[in-house]
């Protein structure tokens, strides 16, 4: 289990084990679909391919890691690749704030905000995947939740993904 701290009223996120060992950082940008990801000394870049609807790609040391295409316009789904695997990330209700993970139709991991006023979540992902695969994971849960949350949408598709507080 993993857990995401926003750290102050930015947009960045810190996450930490179990054993509250902090496994790196998730960085959202306020506006746009772009941030980056930091695991010990490497930084992955996340950033928006193309226009409004483009996929979102994670870029590390050695270049493309993996790429998520949003399965359809103004929606918390997306289709990941990473290397030779696909996954798809997405709500299993409009009504609920949850997200699943799935990898060939089956249920692999979960995303669940701590409470209605907080900001901090809870990821059940396999320790299987790598960690920069993990944590882009939560990079666009965050994303998909700052969405719901009502986000701005203008018309350059940039999203307000800044942490919600009462």
């Amino acid at each position: 289990m993993l857990t995401a701290e926003p750290r102050g009223l930015s947009s960045d996120y810190e996450v930490r084990d179990d054993d509250g060992r902090r496994v790196g950082d998730v960085c959202l940008s306020t506006w746009l679909a772009r941030g980056r990801i930091r695991v010990g000394d490497a930084s992955y870049r996340v950033r928006r391919d193309g226009g409004f609807f483009g996929s979102i790609s994670l870029c590390g040391p050695d270049g493309l890691s993996a790429r998520a295409v949003p399965l359809r316009a103004f929606s918390r789904a997306f289709l990941i690749r990473f290397g030779e695997r696909s996954f798809v990330l997405r709500s299993p209700s409009a009504w609920f704030r949850e997200i699943r993970l799935l990898e060939e139709d089956q249920v692999i991991g979960t995303a669940v905000p701590e409470g209605v006023w907080s900001s901090r979540a809870h990821f059940d992902l396999p320790a299987a995947l790598p960690v920069e695969l993990r944590l882009f994971v939560i990079w666009l849960a965050l994303l998909a939740w700052g969405r719901w949350r009502g986000g701005a949408v203008s018309f350059t598709g940039a999203y307000q993904v800044a942490p919600w507080r009462p």
